[in-house]
């Protein structure tokens, strides 16, 4: 009985820090704000793309000099774009549905949204494809997984080519800070991923490719210089 006793009572040793976890990440969650954390994302995504885009111009193809900062650029992106895609999809979903279906510019629009992020969607999934193919290889297929992170990025730049927000007018009008939190389905988790993808890109680039030596806005813009 004893030994039964002790058995139960470590088990609920162990029971305790899980539940106390459990509790800080929901209280995490209730001071996230969504809004900011979608723009704090996005603009980390340019910035990793933009590291990317000086790494696949300063080799040439097939050349493995930079390999660690490609595969931490398309772990990251794999990771970025699919939370892009969750939360446009939200955005999209509520528009469809609240916009008034006479406001026919707005509805073209949304179609348009969708067939750019299935051509999206597809490009990840075989960015995810081609990362997974070229680890399980032992990192020995350097030259496949190369030129479908350059597919990829070829492809997705187009995809994100800079263009005025046609749906800011709504979204401010119809979302309500619910929504937003709902949309974003942001939470302890995502964020604590997306922090490691992120420290993992800038610690395979070098100085001069350092996602945060960008400016995060579309472009190769750098930040302006301080004075101080």
């Amino acid at each position: 009985m004893k030994a039964i006793l002790g058995v139960v009572a470590a088990s609920g040793l162990l029971v305790v820090p899980a539940e106390a976890a459990a509790a800080e990440e929901a209280t995490m969650n209730e001071h996230v704000n969504p809004l900011a954390e979608l723009g704090r994302e996005r603009r980390r995504q340019v910035q990793v793309r933009q590291s990317l885009k000086g790494a696949l111009e300063s080799v040439r193809p097939g050349d493995d000099s930079l390999a660690a900062l490609f595969e931490a650029c398309a772990d990251y992106l794999v990771n970025s774009m699919h939370r892009l895609d969750l939360t446009d999809m939200n955005i999209h979903g509520l528009l469809k549905q609240r916009v008034p279906e006479d406001n026919s510019e707005v509805h073209e629009a949304l179609q348009t949204l969708e067939k750019r992020q299935d051509t999206a969607r597809a490009e990840n999934a075989l960015l995810a494809e081609a990362l997974a193919a070229y680890r399980q290889s032992g990192r020995s297929d350097f030259a496949a997984f190369d030129q479908a992170l350059r597919s990829y990025h070829r492809t997705v730049s187009e995809l994100m080519t800079p263009r005025k927000n046609p749906f800011s007018d709504y979204t401010d009008e119809l979302f309500t800070t619910d929504d937003w939190t709902n949309i974003a389905e942001v939470s302890a988790e995502t964020i604590a991923t997306e922090d490691r993808l992120f420290d993992g890109v800038t610690a395979a680039a070098p100085n001069a490719l350092k996602p945060d030596s960008f400016s995060g806005t579309h472009g190769m813009q750098r930040p302006p210089v301080s004075d101080r």
